[in-house]
């Protein structure tokens, strides 16, 4: 009967769920199995892989130097990540040794080589390894981490966040994952999984976990300013945060290529930026024009943005040179030229809503030359349209492996704006449209976002109205919702198992005139496959009547307050 190594990986996730008995005699029976390979008589190196220490220098001593032809491995319970890595690199070992030696698998400290996982610095062969991430709740106010810190919170040394930087009182409370987590020693609680994980109610929690097993409602910490999540492929910094696969015994005895390590798994997610409102007339417009530049109001802001796969806003203005910019500085019609799209291309915004207050404020062949522009640009457009049905037509885009349907709906003007089967203009935040619109967007790609604008400016709670149409686009079909308008921050709800953002606030804008007005956030998204594994907001400050940046760690907790103090009135 025909056999090859295939036999390990096809049976990798069953074995992982066995006794270590049972794990150790199934795939010693597969071990048996494999075929010899041919031999060359080359030895071909492996390359280096450079997310792992270096492997010791090694004398060449053949095999022959063992007493007996079985070679014998001891093999511990290993976490899952790392018992399919072991599976993995036995399968490979077997392949590589002379045809009358044998690989036995056993529980007992006598055999000549021994599997074991270590935290930090390895002191053996490194055979391969899993990551961790530290997380905390989105109620948790702390976003990131020195380095000291985090090993005191590992150690049991740091008791309260306030100590990191928390406004309040808030005791930590260090939990134990057992499966894709890291045992935390004399932890505070114990859950089995991810999913018990995020069922605690403690805004305090602290824990490690594998970043393919996160969820959104958990936040992941930085360390030392570095997010594992924005630097895929990389290994941390702080080696608390990794777990080696380590083979201790006489490897000097082993042939070169077994020895090469597994690579760390590092999952591969597709990520989407938002922004909130965005306006390039009115004084923004001036600006640029005085200072000669079109990418002023992004300079400071554009690799915030330009990381993710995708990028998209709400652009709130008409770009065109058809007609002349209000000379009136408190004018509520926004124009600018299509030069100004260097701006969002500096910032990689590869889509906007075009569904707001303002984008027909010079009629419609003013909004036709902005799409044209943006399409120019290589921008997508939504929201707007020459009828209704292409006002409510999503813009379809490919991010990695997903495919992204965005909408757009004026819950704003759309009562004198709003397209109709025969005029132009933006798509109507109608209940039943956005119910069809949605439905169908779902069945054309695996992420479907809706972006609403709606409510009523400077409020901090959203209205009745707002959480009926949120909650009827999840049945839809949404992936989640976003919004703006209201020029402040509000707060998050979930409506089954699925995020709704009503408020991201002001982006670019002039509205110089109040700190809330001054106040908007970035939401960073990251998804595997259509499923939403992690956000994470960003406050930003506007300076200058135009340029956003990063807020400092004072005023984005002011920033996240606020949106706390909005997410609690909903609740109530």
């Amino acid at each position: 009967m025909q056999r090859s190594s295939d036999s390990l990986h096809r049976l990798a996730d069953h074995c992982i769920r066995l006794s270590r008995c049972g794990f150790l005699a199934l795939a010693s029976f597969l071990l048996a199995c494999q075929p010899a390979p041919p031999r060359s008589s080359e030895q071909v190196t492996p390359s280096p892989t450079p997310t792992h220490p270096p492997l010791h220098p090694r004398a060449e001593r053949p095999l022959r130097a063992l007493a007996r032809p079985t070679v014998t491995i001891r093999v511990p319970d290993l976490p899952p990540t790392l018992a399919r890595q072991a599976q993995h690199w036995l399968a490979r070992l077997q392949a590589t040794l002379p045809r009358h030696w044998s690989l036995r698998l056993t529980t007992s400290h006598d055999a000549l080589f021994h599997l074991h996982s270590t935290v930090g610095t390895p002191a053996g062969y490194v055979i391969g390894g899993r990551v961790f991430v530290p997380v905390t709740t989105h109620e948790n106010l702390v976003r990131s981490l020195p380095r000291d810190a985090l090993r005191a919170l590992i150690n049991g040394t740091i008791r309260n966040w306030r100590e990191l930087g928390h406004p309040d009182d808030l005791p930590v409370l260090r939990v134990s994952v057992e499966q894709d987590g890291y045992q935390l020693a004399a932890a505070d609680r114990r859950v089995p999984d991810v999913a018990a994980l995020t069922r605690l109610i403690t805004p305090g929690l602290f824990a490690l976990i594998e970043p393919d097993a996160t969820a959104a409602s958990l936040r992941v910490l930085s360390v030392d300013g570095r997010d594992l999540f924005r630097a895929p492929g990389s290994a941390p910094q702080a080696p608390e945060l990794v777990e080696w696969l380590v083979l201790d015994g006489p490897t000097h005895l082993l042939p070169i290529d077994t020895l090469s390590p597994e690579p760390l798994p590092h999952p591969t997610f597709t990520t989407i930026t938002v922004a909130g409102d965005i306006i390039l007339g009115r004084t923004v417009h001036r600006i640029m024009i005085a200072r000669r530049d079109w990418q002023a109001p992004f300079r400071h802001i554009a690799s915030e943005l330009s990381w993710a796969d995708l990028t998209i806003a709400n652009l709130e203005c008409a770009l065109t040179r058809r007609y002349s910019p209000p000379e009136d500085p408190y004018t509520l019609r926004f124009l600018s030229y299509p030069d100004a799209l260097a701006g969002l291309q500096l910032a990689g915004i590869d889509a906007v809503s075009l569904a707001n207050n303002h984008s027909m404020d010079f009629g419609w062949l003013a909004l036709q030359d902005t799409k044209e522009a943006l399409a120019a640009a290589g921008i997508a457009s939504f929201g707007a349209g020459v009828d209704i049905q292409s006002a409510l037509e999503p813009a379809i885009l490919g991010a990695r492996t997903a495919t992204v349907a965005l909408l757009g709906f004026d819950g704003v003007s759309a009562d004198w704006y709003g397209a109709t089967d025969e005029s132009p203009g933006t798509a109507p935040l109608d209940p039943e449209l956005v119910q069809h619109a949605i439905s169908a967007a779902a069945n054309q790609a695996t992420i479907v976002i809706p972006f609403f604008h709606w409510g009523v400016e400077y409020t901090l709670v959203p209205t009745a109205f707002q959480r009926e149409i949120a909650r009827l686009a999840i049945d839809a079909g949404a992936t989640l919702v976003v919004g703006s308008h209201p020029h402040w921050v509000q707060g998050v709800e979930w409506y089954r198992g699925r995020p709704i953002f009503y408020s991201l606030g002001n982006f670019v804008f002039d509205q110089e005139w109040s700190p809330e007005t001054k106040q908007g956030l970035l939401l960073h998204l990251w998804f595997r496959n259509s499923d939403l594994m992690r956000y994470e907001l960003v406050p930003v400050i506007i300076e200058d009547y135009h340029r956003p940046r990063l807020a400092t760690e004072a005023e984005a907790t002011i920033i996240l307050r606020r949106v706390q103090e909005s997410t609690r009135a909903l609740r109530s």
